[in-house]
């Protein structure tokens, strides 16, 4: 039997609260749905980051 090592990424984690963080800021600040998405891009922008900085820094 051949058995992998396969990690088990976590970025999930990260994805869906910056999104939810991102749409709300913009909600309260402007309240406009433009800049909801703006909100919501650059949560995921943000999310992606931190997934990134969290796997390097398992891998050391």
């Amino acid at each position: 039997m051949k058995t992998e090592n396969s990690a088990k990424s976590n970025s999930a984690y990260y994805i869906v609260p910056a999104v939810l963080c991102g749409i709300l800021t913009a909600c309260v600040v402007t309240g406009s749905f433009g800049h909801m998405v703006l909100g919501a891009i650059l949560g995921l922008l943000t999310a992606g980051f931190w997934a990134n900085i969290v796997q390097h820094g398992e891998e050391a």
